[in-house]
């Protein structure tokens, strides 16, 4: 019997779905929807990507080939929209830069778990110090900080999970500014060094905040469209939402049916809701197999939701993308291929 006709497409893009080698084989837990999802679907490997771009990229963001995706006044725009509008920001996070050899390797993310009364004495420390400059940090939260600059500096940097856990040579910001921009890292650095703040987390045996990482600078640029519905945690999704005018919802409202929001008023179809789901994506760079595994099952669960409004005939499309390299489509006509097997466990080390 034929699924009936609709116009709305999801679109569910996973960062770190496959996680590594060494995390997929010490998966133990079993994964039947999401396995028959990229067993039936019609697979699409793409160039490599950064996931920020390719979330980006669902929306009408502009781009120049020539400068960062200004993902910094996008996020201000989720977490403190006050500021976004306010001239050129660019992601500041607090950072571990630790001596391995003759290099330094950079260490961030939620292990670093900077708290809030630690975030303002930094912040304040660091604002009284470069007020001549120019420069003012900002903390709307505890580990996600930002750099506010008088002037846009001509600069190419790198984001902040591309350089976590790797040594810094070859990866510091380049451009025709880059020579100042990189001393007053450095003056960052020796400011937090001996600052109380690092003396007390390094006698509880907590790693210190010894710097800031810089990237994803710009102006609030204008986005002009996206998806219909956006369902996501990270800021830089809610932040594209708001620009674009779009509804959003955290993922741990998603209990709630998507579709209900796809309705004719919110424009001409098709119309699509935009999942982004980052649970996988840091313990992926890190290595944290348990809290790997654990989002993985969170997905499961979500997979066989949305399959389930697939079959129904609710969904048109169904688009899992890695974000990085592969794109899976599937339809309700595709999930009768029962002849395909395979799954997650496979496809990783096919590819």
């Amino acid at each position: 019997m034929p699924v009936p006709a609709t116009k709305t497409r999801l679109r569910l893009i996973c960062p770190g779905l496959f996680g590594t080698a060494a995390l997929v084989a010490g998966l133990d837990a079993p994964t039947p929807s999401l396995d028959r999802l990229l067993s039936r679907a019609d697979c699409r490997e793409t160039a490599p990507r950064n996931p920020l771009e390719t979330l980006a990229g669902a929306f009408v963001v502009p781009a120049s080939p020539d400068s960062d995706l200004p993902s910094a006044p996008l996020c201000l725009l989720a977490q403190a929209s006050v500021l976004a509008g306010d001239g050129c920001w660019f992601h500041a996070d607090p950072v571990q830069l630790h001596p391995d050899r003759n290099r330094l390797r950079l260490f961030a993310g939620p292990a670093l778990a900077v708290l809030p009364a630690e975030a303002a004495a930094l912040v304040g420390t660091f604002n009284a110090h470069f007020v001549a400059d120019g420069l003012r940090l900002a903390a709307p939260q505890p580990g996600a900080w930002y750099l506010r600059v008088d002037q846009a500096p001509r600069l190419r940097t790198r984001p902040l999970h591309t350089v976590a856990g790797r040594a810094l040579d070859g990866l510091l910001p380049a451009g025709p500014d880059a020579r100042a921009w990189n001393r007053w890292q450095n003056e960052a650095q020796m400011l937090f060094y001996q600052h109380p703040v690092n003396q007390e987390r390094e006698r509880l045996g907590r790693p210190p905040v010894s710097g800031v990482w810089t990237w994803g600078g710009g102006v609030l640029p204008r986005v002009s469209g996206g998806p219909v519905l956006t369902i996501a945690d990270h800021p830089l999704a809610l932040g594209l939402a708001r620009a674009a005018g779009g509804s959003s919802l955290g993922l741990g409202e998603r209990s709630r049916t998507p579709l209900a929001w796809a309705a004719p008023e919110a424009g001409p179809p098709p119309w699509e809701v935009l999942i982004f789901w980052d649970a996988l994506w840091w313990p992926a760079l890190t290595g944290d197999a348990d809290a790997w595994c654990a989002a993985l099952q969170d997905l499961e669960a979500l997979t066989a939701r949305l399959c389930a409004e697939l079959t129904a005939g609710r969904v048109r499309s169904l688009v899992l993308d890695d974000g990085q390299r592969w794109t899976f489509t599937l339809t309700a006509w595709d999930q009768r291929r029962f002849w395909r097997r395979g799954g997650l466990r496979e496809l990783k080390y096919s590819r």
